[in-house]
């Protein structure tokens, strides 16, 4: 839509459709979130468990993302043929996802097969046979899965340039485990794992859309209500070590991987709204300093981004951009200039200026309600935000949020990108000059 005068109205003035949201819990601890949409006929219905690789420890790597395969390879009361053919006959979409935090099981049908649905997410997360066939024929596709990952270059790059960011083992490991790992996990450890991250108060029901919220607590509270409620607490993960360093790996591919991090915020703190903003205006967006510097007018890279990973206590601001190992070194220059002048450093210094930030907010401020016409978005949204906050935050209350960060804001944010002490780089490609690494003040170390 256009307004009179020929320009976009503003994205504050939009609201998305109408909707109740009601959050409860049963006794033994599982939370309920269900926020109703009268006016659509799809539901997304997920089981979000509180648990992912994170709360992996030594011998267990993988176990969450094994355990997320062997729930749909039979239950007790649904063979693995039963279980695809009864989701397919639903006409929707089904999937689960593993996380450094969460587990979810998920589904997204039209209204009528709201129950249905539930009913074999449930059975899924409650009745898994850990057939020890299927266990070891799963193990298999699981190889493979890291074996994909191994022969993908910017997937090996990333999975290097993550593990070399942490000081804990828990957070720095891979979400697939390794594939000594996971040979090494038994239907026992397995059974183990559930029993400590598979309780009640680590469960959330999350749904969105054409669902009878009413209906759906019942149904929660049949399957779920039996439970008894786990044991104590478990305890909070390691407090995050951020490990500033720089790592190089040479590996036969045709570019050079450059990942560049420091150290954010995490999601339950407000600073990251900036740190979102400041990604968003470096390279997140086509008019981004990054996309125009170093795609658009050198033409180093055909992939350069900056973005950010948030996690429940902690989080990092990424800068990743693929070129020519001939190219590389230009590239290295470029981006610390980049990053000198957002920061206000230097003979070239340039602070972010209101005009950027307006972009960027209403840009973030889009991809918010762009999400929201997905009724599967917003149910991930609300389990998240349940898991993390204990409660919906309101899309208005978020967009809020981001209108509120100043250009003090971001500024602060940016200075933090000059500390090149804080600074953590890792260039994966086929060949690694040592010099590289001192156009960021360090020296390579080798794995």
């Amino acid at each position: 839509m256009i307004s009179g005068d020929g320009s976009a109205p503003a994205l504050a003035a939009y609201r998305p459709a109408a909707s109740s949201c009601l959050l409860t819990h049963l006794p033994n601890g599982l939370r309920i979130a269900v926020e109703s949409l009268p006016d659509v006929r799809s539901a997304a219905v997920g089981i979000w468990v509180c648990s992912g690789s994170r709360q992996e420890t030594s011998g267990l790597e993988g176990a969450a993302h094994l355990w997320e395969h062997m729930a749909f390879k039979g239950t007790t009361r649904r063979s693995a043929l039963d279980i695809a053919m009864a989701l397919d006959r639903l006409g929707g979409l089904s999937n689960a996802f593993t996380g450094r935090e969460e587990t979810c099981f998920h589904a997204r049908v039209v209204d009528t097969g709201v129950a249905e649905a539930f009913d074999i997410l449930a059975d899924l997360v409650l009745h898994p046979l850990l057939d020890a066939r299927e266990l070891k024929l799963e193990k298999d596709v699981v190889r493979q899965e890291i074996a994909a990952v191994d022969e993908t270059p910017e997937e090996y790059a990333f999975e290097t340039f993550w593990k070399s960011l942490w000081a804990d083992p828990a957070l720095a490991h891979p979400i697939l485990g390794t594939v000594a790992s996971v040979n090494g996990l038994s239907r026992a450890k397995l059974l183990e794992w559930r029993q400590r991250w598979h309780a009640p108060e680590r469960l959330i029901v999350a749904a969105c859309g054409a669902v009878d919220a009413n209906a759906l607590v019942a149904a929660a509270e049949r399957a779920f209500g039996g439970l008894p409620s786990g044991p104590a607490a478990a305890p909070a993960p390691a407090a995050p070590r951020f490990r500033p360093r720089a790592l190089a790996e040479e590996r036969d591919s045709e570019q050079c991987h450059v990942f560049l991090a420091f150290p954010a915020p995490g999601l339950t703190d407000p600073r990251r709204y900036a740190v979102s903003c400041l990604a968003t205006l470096l390279g997140g967006q086509l008019s981004s300093r990054l996309f125009q510097e170093v795609r658009e007018k050198r033409g180093l890279a055909y992939s350069i981004s900056a973005s950010p990973h948030f996690l429940s206590d902690c989080g990092v601001l990424e800068i990743y951009a693929a070129a020519q190992p001939d190219r590389t070194d230009e590239l290295l220059h470029v981006l610390r200039g980049e990053l000198e002048a957002i920061a206000g450093c230097g003979g070239s210094a340039k602070a972010v200026t209101e005009d950027e930030l307006d972009r960027a907010r209403e840009h973030l401020t889009g991809l918010l309600y762009l999400g929201a016409e997905s009724t599967e978005e917003r149910m991930l949204r609300l389990a998240r935000n349940v898991a993390v906050f204990g409660r919906q935050v309101e899309l208005d209350e978020a967009a809020a949020a981001l209108a509120a960060v100043t250009l003090d804001d971001v500024r602060a944010a940016a200075r933090e990108l000059a500390r090149l002490d804080k600074a953590a780089l890792c260039v994966v490609g086929p060949s690694v000059d040592p010099a590289w690494a001192e156009t960021f003040g360090t020296s390579f170390e080798r794995p």
